[in-house]
């Protein structure tokens, strides 16, 4: 009877596949309960101005479907450690946005800004009143700058001009009185690019692929690097104000920081000298050893030079000055509490202090003393007259905090524990604001009290919180913090004694929105209504479960339970989907059982819409340079033991209908667990790692590569166990995909070899995706096959009489043996 229903299965997933790929260019589509989950649930994120009346909206890209990607990770080049898209000039860790909307706190007037220009929406920044949203709109040409009118409703263009976000992070800054901004723009715009359709001139012309041997490749900054650098590099600063034309500020130049005084009149510039760029390494570019410090007017006229690093200074200068100077200046600042005044720290090369200078415009007087320091100082955080905070480097990635009064600083310099007593996972973060005259400034009240934003642990779930913390007594104060059955944190701090806040508010049931409270008052208003994104799945149970896996090992995972779930009909199937992503490695993760769960199309929650459970694993081991071998396969083992039965024994979970699926090293993690176990009854392994002679250095270059150690890869490898499986395998690929080791040709050579062994599979190729998929079409078919293959396991097969007298098409042999040959076999 086995025999037979392993043949139904066999002939049923013949038909399957044939009706498929008959016609290739046919997709299908899931249910629409299922279909309802490739809408990603994503909120905009909210940023509130300073003056605490309007919030922008800002949706993310995964919210607009036909949002279109700028530049391919193909494009991003790196030079000295920095990620840049030579085509757009800008770098691609910013967050791009596909939209902005307004949102007004007090009356809930809703702002459309439907007139922005396709494009992505990068780094928006409030002006010091509120009235303002500057950002950078990223098209196929460029970043250029643009603002929006919140009075006039109106969007414009500020610059026709790409912005040069290459040696600064962000490329433009408002003035503190919010009459323009100041910003870097490109010089050499498109010099370097590359003409593609020139070189790929004839279609039926040969490709020619050249490959260099290099000692140190990785590490080389070398002359085309060198030459890529200064064209990338080269910027031309111009105050932008947003009535009348922009006017270029100085000539062109290198610049690695620019930031304006606090009455908007000069300028402090950085600028990289090159006369010694072969010379410049990664570190050099990150910490600006190579920086030249001026201040500038606003028309770009040195006034200042505040300091200029020995290594910038020729052979023959050092050899005109009488001797050496090995004063070292740095952490470059404008007071905040003041118009135009510079601090900085300043020490010698082998000094444990520090002393802090200053110098005040017209800046045609010597530097004035300011304060001494113990330590190394890390940057000053102004507050008002009477309350600074100076952070000193403690060493291991620590900070010491330490309350001064900005007027007499050199009287008490009071040791704060803002950030100490933290356990591991928990955060504290100090609330900003604008001060009378724009600048950016720690939120004081009374000149003593600060506020505080952030999480701590209670057991294993975290608590966002807000509390005022008092600089004389060294003193924490809870104001707030977050009740069950929500998951509530602090957004914006409206008013001056912290009362008054917007939050973002989500439970296991309710979607996150936005709300205003006041705690004098003890009144809550909702902000947003942002309606559940998937209807569907209300009421659908979902709790988190744990498995015990030996040696402490503990997997935790998502179990979502149909509706129709009812333990006195018996057991349902199961689907057990792996995630890429794991847990244990990111510390930043937050945990509470109050969150709003996240769906895609991606994991395996959707089929709980046909009746089956699905439990979503957080962290079950992947396959990594320190995770893998013998130890990682029974560690694999061991995870899956436990959670099959468990499943079993709480009556859940039918032992002949569990599958098992997973995306990427959790597609690996799939096939390899179907080569050494007998617990599923089918896998899913989608755009896995099945070959690892493909992936020379996934275990690290040098000595761990393929060509030092091939055992190891081979291995690790589920291809060359492929005949231990006895379970039947659905293998799905994007077409496109580049991810390194990921290939087509993975799922192709796996399908072959299972093909080949007599095993049942089933392979399909997804056209127009890459290693993640997004296109819509590709996303539906995946789950209509994914439905299919389940239903054909999981579905009740008929009972069907045993009879020797099948169709001669149905018939199959095994070919004879061959003598043995002295080449090994790639199946073991």
């Amino acid at each position: 009877m086995i025999i037979i229903r392993a043949l139904i299965l066999f002939v049923c997933a013949c038909v399957l596949s044939n009706g498929v790929y008959a016609n290739p260019s046919s997709y299908k589509r899931p249910s629409a309960e299922i279909a309802e989950l490739i809408q990603e649930h994503s909120v905009p994120k909210a940023l509130v101005n300073a003056k605490g009346n309007w919030m922008a909206l800002l949706a993310p890209l995964d919210a607009d479907s036909t949002s279109k990607p700028i530049a391919q990770q193909s494009l991003l080049q790196s030079i000295l450690g920095v990620q840049i898209n030579p085509e757009t000039g800008l770098r691609p860790e910013a967050e791009r946005y596909a939209g902005v909307s307004f949102k007004h706190i007090d009356t809930g007037a809703l702002i459309k800004a439907n007139n922005i220009p396709e494009g992505h929406i990068i780094q928006p920044t409030w002006s010091a009143n509120g009235r303002y949203l500057a950002f950078i709109l990223e098209t196929q040409a460029g970043g250029y700058l643009w603002v929006y009118d919140i009075k006039q409703r109106q969007v414009k263009s500020l610059s026709n001009f790409p912005l040069n976000g290459f040696t600064t992070a962000k490329p433009f800054e408002w003035l503190a009185d919010s009459s323009g901004l100041i910003a870097n723009i490109r010089v050499n715009h498109r010099s370097h690019i590359v003409n593609r359709s020139a070189v790929q001139s004839s279609e039926n012309g040969p490709l020619v692929v050249d490959s260099t041997a290099q000692i140190d490749p990785t590490d080389a900054f070398d002359a085309p690097q060198q030459a890529q650098f200064t064209q990338l590099a080269l910027g031309q600063l111009y105050k932008v104000p947003l009535k009348g034309r922009e006017v270029p500020i100085g000539q062109p130049a290198y610049f690695s920081s620019f930031k304006a005084s606090p009455d908007s009149t000069n300028l402090l510039v950085a600028m990289m000298d090159i006369q010694n760029l072969s010379q410049m390494t990664e570190e050099d570019f990150d910490k600006q050893h190579y920086s030249v410090w001026q201040i500038w007017g606003m028309r770009g006229a040195p006034l200042y030079e505040v300091y200029r690093p020995q290594i910038t200074v020729s052979e023959q200068e050092r050899l005109a000055r009488p001797f050496t100077d090995s004063t070292v200046k740095r952490v470059f600042q404008w007071r905040a509490d003041k118009g135009a005044t510079l601090i900085w720290a300043q020490s010698d090369l082998d000094s444990d202090r520090e002393s802090l200078y200053s110098i005040s415009a017209p800046f045609r007087r010597n530097p004035r003393h300011y304060a001494d320091i113990e330590g190394r100082l890390s940057e000053i955080i102004w507050g008002d007259n009477q309350l600074g905070l100076m952070v000193i480097d403690a060493g291991n990635n620590e900070k010491d905090y330490y309350a001064f009064s900005p007027l007499t600083p050199d009287r008490a310099q009071v040791k704060l524990n803002l950030f100490e007593g933290l356990s591991k996972g928990e955060s504290r973060e100090l609330v900003m604001t604008k001060n009378d005259i724009g600048a950016s400034v720690i939120k004081v009240a009374g000149g003593r009290y600060i506020f505080i934003t952030g999480t701590q642990k209670q057991g294993e779930t975290d608590i966002p919180y807000l509390a005022r913390f008092d600089a004389r007594g060294n003193l924490m104060t809870p104001i707030w913090e977050s009740k069950p059955p929500y998951f509530e944190q602090v957004v914006a701090v409206l008013s001056d004694d912290g009362m008054q806040f917007v939050t973002r508010k989500e439970s296991k049931d309710n979607p996150t929105n936005y709300f205003s409270r006041n705690l004098t008052f003890d009144i809550v208003e909702q902000l947003t209504k942002y309606p559940h994104p998937y209807p569907s799945m209300q009421g659908i149970r979902k709790e988190e479960m744990r498995f015990s896996a030996g040696a402490g090992n503990v997997i935790k995972g998502d179990f979502y339970l149909p509706k129709s779930f009812d333990p006195s009909l018996g057991r349902v199937p199961v689907v057990v989907w792996l995630n890429e992503t794991n847990e244990q490695n990111n510390e930043q993760v937050i945990s509470s059982p109050y969150l709003f769960p996240h769906l895609d199309a991606v994991s395996g929650v959707p089929f709980v819409h046909e009746g089956y459970a699905v439990l979503n694993i957080k962290n079950m081991p992947m396959l990594s340079a320190q995770n893998q071998g013998e130890q990682f396969d029974q560690q694999l083992r061991a995870s899956a033991k436990a959670i099959v039965d468990t499943l079993v024994s709480q009556g859940i979970a039918d032992k002949e209908k569990i599958a098992i699926g997973g995306h990427g090293f959790a597609a690996t993690s799939v096939l390899k667990l179907l080569t050494q176990t007998d617990y599923f009854v089918t896998g899913i392994a989608r755009s896995g790692n099945y070959n690892l002679t493909l992936s020379p250095f996934v275990f690290g270059d040098g000595e761990q590569s393929l060509w030092v150690e091939p055992s190891k890869y081979l291995a690790n490898s589920p291809l060359f166990s492929a005949q231990n499986i006895r379970s039947s395998v659905l293998l799905i690929h994007g077409y496109q995909d580049r991810e390194e080791g990921s290939y087509p040709v993975q799922s192709e050579r796996m399908f072959s070899a299972l093909n080949d062994l007599g095993k049942t599979a089933k392979l399909v190729l997804l056209p127009n995706s890459g290693h993640v998929y997004q296109d819509e079409k590709d996303l539906l078919h995946m789950l209509y096959e994914q439905q299919q293959w389940l239903k054909l396991h999981f579905a009740t097969l008929p009972e069907i009489e045993p009879s020797s007298s099948a169709p001669e098409h149905l018939h199959f042999e095994l070919e004879a043996e061959v003598e043995e040959s002295d080449l090994p076999s790639p199946w073991g």
